[in-house]
């Protein structure tokens, strides 16, 4: 750890080199419009310093890496933010820190205060506030559970490889959504308890779920009794979206609870509880890239990165942000109907960086899954966000008979394993025929369980 600190010193100090910090047109019109405006500062001292280091590293076991990493990332956080904190401490204004990131929100900055902060040498960027949207489902229905396994479970093939043995057992998974009924009669079971539960808007203790979509799409991942992939998988969560969309702030609080788990009360960081994968069944425009520094973290982490397409529909070019971050390891997710279609809403590739999305295809559209009025409920959603939770489930259940697999070779099967049984759209996006693959309707095919796991 010494050896690795005293390289990061260095590095920050080569980082921080006056240049004018970037500041975008539109938050100079809000500040002159609202009078004062709520900003994130980005640091020059980027976390990729750690993460190289990181990477460059070799550790006896995965325990020992998370470890490592999040003592790092906190302090390279700590030392380069200290300036810019003793500054602000100066101003009566309401801060909060970000070490997955390096990035530091301000409350009520005035143009005098922006100004200053502009003007400082170890600042990259200011930028204001945000919130990214969630995935809305399309056509929610309450519905009676009567199926032995749901439609998704069975198509993919779930159930063929639960013969075999392989339920997800041994595998902690995690989505960042709007939360989970954890006493839902399919998911109270598998529950993590300590360390399962982080909830950056309101600090409740155990989770819970005012929307109802954090429920869904966790009973897919893992939910009993036929509704999810990977039944015996444990689970955690984050709450990122409040209700329709998730603020910046509490994404970046999750990206970091992921990264290195507590307490529901923040306290008592163990990186060991680390899950496997995470879930995202959120997004916002194409092109975006202020998750790409979480996801970067989590790739060091061994953490596995599952993001919805969007639901824009039929126009080429349309896939969201972070499924199609240019920079980092992610598993872009599109939709498919029962009867072997692509679903109308499911967005397609390519991106703006020009790379095939979405990766790969999966059940979406009238899911059933829990819901989180009471602890028998269940309902049909359609969206990608109903798709990402299957490809999560299978990605459990990769792990689960292969858990030393990182992203490539957890990839490698997935897709590999992909059937081609979509019907065409008689599209080729980005010049790419839809009966070629992979393709940007259906990535590299839609997704089967027992074919990744024959």
């Amino acid at each position: 750890m010494l050896k690795v600190a005293l390289v990061l010193a260095v590095a920050i100090a080569v980082q921080v080199i006056a240049a004018p910090a970037h500041i975008s047109p539109s938050l100079k019109q809000s500040l002159k419009t609202k009078g004062s405006v709520n900003v994130f500062v980005t640091l020059k001292a980027r976390p990729s310093i750690v993460l190289s280091r990181i990477n460059s590293l070799s550790f006896a076991t995965r325990e020992q890496r998370l470890i490592t990493l999040g003592a790092s990332l906190k302090q390279h956080a700590a030392a380069s933010q200290e300036s810019i904190l003793e500054f602000l401490a100066t101003k009566q204004v309401t801060v909060q820190t970000f070490w997955i990131s390096n990035q530091v929100s301000v409350k009520n900055v005035d143009a005098e205060l922006l100004a200053s902060l502009v003007a400082r040498p170890d600042v990259l960027e200011v930028f204001e506030e945000f919130s990214v949207p969630l995935e809305q489902p399309v056509d929610p229905k309450i519905v009676q559970k009567i199926a032995e396994n749901e439609w998704g479970v069975k198509i993919i093939g779930a159930p063929e490889v639960w013969a075999k043995g392989n339920t997800g057992k041994g595998v902690h998974v995690a989505n960042i959504d709007t939360g989970v009924r954890y006493t839902h009669q399919d998911l109270k079971d598998n529950f993590a308890g300590d360390y399962g539960w982080f909830d950056p808007y309101f600090g409740t203790a155990t989770p819970d779920d005012r929307s109802g979509h954090g429920t869904h799409t966790m009973g897919t991942t893992v939910g009993k009794n036929g509704i999810g992939v990977a039944p015996d998988a444990t689970w955690a969560a984050c709450r990122g979206c409040a209700t329709s969309s998730c603020s910046l702030a509490a994404l970046l609080s999750c990206g970091e609870f992921m990264t290195c788990p507590t307490l529901a009360d923040g306290s008592n960081a163990d990186c060991t509880k680390a899950p496997r994968l995470v879930s995202n069944s959120w997004g916002g425009s194409g092109g975006q890239s202020f998750y790409d520094d979480i996801v970067a973290a989590w790739d060091a982490a061994g953490i596995i990165p599952i993001f919805s397409n969007g639901n824009s529909g039929s126009r080429c070019s349309s896939v969201g942000s972070p499924a199609d971050s240019g920079e980092t390891k992610v598993i872009g997710v599109g939709s498919t109907t029962e009867d072997e279609e692509l679903s109308f809403f499911s967005s397609l590739g390519p991106s703006v960086y020009a790379q095939i999305k979405p990766d790969i295809a999966a059940p979406g559209s009238d899911v059933r899954s829990a819901l989180n009025t009471n602890d028998a409920a269940y309902g049909t959603k359609s969206g990608t966000s109903m798709a990402a939770p299957h490809v999560a489930g299978v990605v459990a259940l990769i792990l689960s008979a292969h858990p030393d697999h990182d992203f490539a070779k957890v990839t490698e099967l997935l897709y590999a394993g992909a059937t081609h049984t979509v019907a065409s759209t008689g599209g080729s996006c980005g010049g790419i025929p839809d009966t070629e693959y992979p393709n940007n309707y259906v990535g590299y095919g839609r997704l089967s369980a027992i074919g990744s796991l024959p």
